[in-house]
């Protein structure tokens, strides 16, 4: 009899586990999945879940998350989170945002709230996801690059990480308008124009805008203009 009763309260104690969870104090931190790109494609070896229902889609496992599984149109994609490249960015938001007011990040895999992408352990804040710094898919702007280039291995796209690296030399950071050079425009067009000229940089490419640009020598300072011609009859 003794051994059913005690029997029954573990049963019981489980049950109660299951249904409240474990205490927060014994709440242990998310695994970091890590990200691994062998073949250079900017596609994460060990994770990605492109139709964004909370399961990794290389070796169908669940993973903890908290964005809501949202389908409007029924065509079986969560229409709030989607993770094409397995960065652990939101590939449709790549903004610091929490819409639910819950305390976590909804545009970013962090289950536990610690700052730190679950996926690719890096450490992200107010000021950006750093959805530009895995893969191929620039949340920031949700564009996707089409010829992805990662000569050193890293993760990055190449023509991305060397402008990023002109902005931080400059203390500037990456924001949903970039302008380099100061002309109103945003840079974008300028990354797209790169993405199509592989063997250009960003430099050559300015270089060439600011020559298109000179002013002609008869509108220049202290040069007469030329008078119009008159048309005969």
């Amino acid at each position: 009899m003794v051994i059913i009763a005690i029997a029954a309260s573990a049963l019981l104690a489980c049950s109660v586990y299951a249904q409240s969870g474990p205490p927060e104090e014994d709440a242990s931190p998310a695994p970091i999945i890590g990200y691994v790109d062998a073949d250079r494609d900017g596609v994460n070896d060990r994770f990605r879940d492109q139709d964004g229902d909370g399961v990794n889609d290389l070796n169908g496992q669940p993973y903890p998350h908290h964005f809501p599984f949202l389908d409007a149109d029924e065509d079986g994609i969560n229409d709030r989170f989607r993770d094409q490249d397995g960065d652990g960015v939101n590939d449709l938001d790549g903004r610091f945002h929490d819409a639910d007011g819950d305390g976590f990040i909804d545009n970013v895999v962090d289950f536990n709230g610690d700052r730190l992408n679950d996926i690719t352990g890096a450490k992200y804040g107010p000021y950006g996801l750093l959805g530009y710094r895995f893969g191929r898919v620039f949340e920031e702007r949700r564009h996707q690059v089409k010829q992805f280039r990662d000569a050193d291995g890293d993760g990055m796209h190449d023509p991305l990480k060397r402008l990023h690296q002109r902005l931080h030399a400059q203390k500037r950071r990456m924001d949903f308008f970039l302008d380099e050079d100061g002309d109103g425009i945003d840079d974008a067009r300028l990354l797209r124009r790169l993405l199509r000229h592989p063997d250009e940089r960003v430099q050559d490419l300015t270089k060439k805008r600011l020559k298109r640009r000179r002013v002609p020598p008869h509108l220049k300072k202290g040069e007469p203009k030329h008078p119009k011609k008159k048309g005969g009859k």
